[in-house]
């Protein structure tokens, strides 16, 4: 029995170590190695401040900013009639900030999966150039061209879409 338990208390103390020590070390030591951008966050600096991660979505509730997906997931199902009360509420929202449209972009009234996407649609890009232009006082040409210069295409199919937090420290340079 003590030899038992012995060996079993020598295998946790060992494993401890290796797995709670040695491995933390490395892989930290790896991401911090090659990839040190993502493992700190992808931050975006203007002027050496921080105003967020290329890689994090965060909500922009100022009209004169593009907004980005909702960061409220849900776990229902998309047929459930909770998720379609959900989608109907937030589809009222968006055609409430921007009245001069009339059809609303799947992905400014459905959330991410993760909650936390930081890209969107060109549609819903789009969809918001009519609010943005009377905002900031630019012309729809602009917004446009500026959508169009943020572009990105997905690797894997023909979706293209724009990071939020990139279009809108764009707007701000093209205003200062």
């Amino acid at each position: 029995m003590k030899k038992s338990l012995f060996g079993s208390l020598r295998f946790l103390i060992l494993s401890l170590i290796i797995f709670g020590g040695v491995y933390t070390v490395a892989v930290t030591g790896v991401g911090q190695l090659f990839f040190s951008n993502q493992a700190n966050g992808s931050q975006v600096k203007v002027e050496n401040h921080v105003v967020g991660s290329s890689l994090i979505g965060q909500e922009f509730k100022q009209k004169k900013y593009f907004s980005g997906r909702s960061e409220k997931i849900s776990q229902l199902s998309p047929v459930s009639s909770e998720q379609k009360q959900l989608v109907e509420q937030r589809t009222e929202v968006e055609l409430a900030k921007n009245p001069s449209e009339k059809e609303v972009p799947n992905d400014l009234v459905t959330a991410s999966a993760s909650g936390v996407d930081p890209d969107i649609s060109l549609a819903a890009a789009k969809f918001q150039v009519a609010r943005i232009s009377e905002e900031r006082g630019l012309s729809q040409e602009k917004v446009y061209e500026l959508i169009d210069d943020h572009r990105q295409k997905d690797w894997f199919s023909d979706r293209s879409y724009v990071n939020v937090l990139q279009l809108n420290l764009a707007l701000d340079k093209l205003e200062a």
